[in-house]
């Protein structure tokens, strides 16, 4: 049985693993080797106009379009919101039928700079993220930026348990 190392959502933004390190990926119960870490360059996306006093009746998929990632690599993200408005993250985008496990939470645009307020979600493959926007101003929002820094392991699957890993939560697949 192996001992758990690292862990994902530390106050101080770093890599959760090195060159050479492990990873288990849960709720896949998958482990995997870290053969590359890497900043990964900042994205900045505006997700558009968004009316007064409203909230997205659909969830934007951020990882079709933005987020796409290679087979074997994990991607380490936190997000800033740069216009006044909140946001929804769903892991995976929408639940479907028989997924059991899944992720979300919500970014308040006037506390996401508040100590232990973390913005953190991990992003496997193709699978899928979406989000939704919520306008509590009286006013409609001309843009809604967000951005997104962070970094990309490209990993190695191995078939025995690691002696010392990490354990990262993603969506499930």
């Amino acid at each position: 049985m192996g001992e758990e190392t690292g862990y994902a959502f530390s106050p101080t933004f770093a890599p959760i693993a090195k060159f050479g390190e492990y990873i288990k990926l849960v709720p896949d119960e998958k482990y995997y080797k870290v053969v590359s870490v890497e900043p990964l360059p900042t994205l900045v996306i505006d997700f558009g106009s968004l009316a007064a006093n409203t909230k997205d009746t659909d969830r934007i998929d951020i990882v079709s379009q933005n987020l796409e990632l290679p087979d074997n690599t994990l991607a380490q993200l936190r997000i800033k919101l740069l216009d006044d408005f909140n946001l929804y993250l769903y892991q995976p985008k929408a639940k479907a039928k028989g997924t059991t496990t899944y992720k979300n939470f919500y970014i308040r645009y006037d506390t996401q700079e508040l100590p232990n307020n973390l913005v953190e979600f991990f992003q496997f493959e193709k699978r899928s993220a979406g989000i939704v926007r919520e306008n509590l101003s009286a006013t409609a929002l001309p843009k809604t930026r967000v951005l997104f820094y962070g970094f990309k392991y490209e990993l190695e699957p191995v078939s025995t348990i690691p002696e010392k890993y990490t354990v990262v939560p993603v969506s499930q697949g």
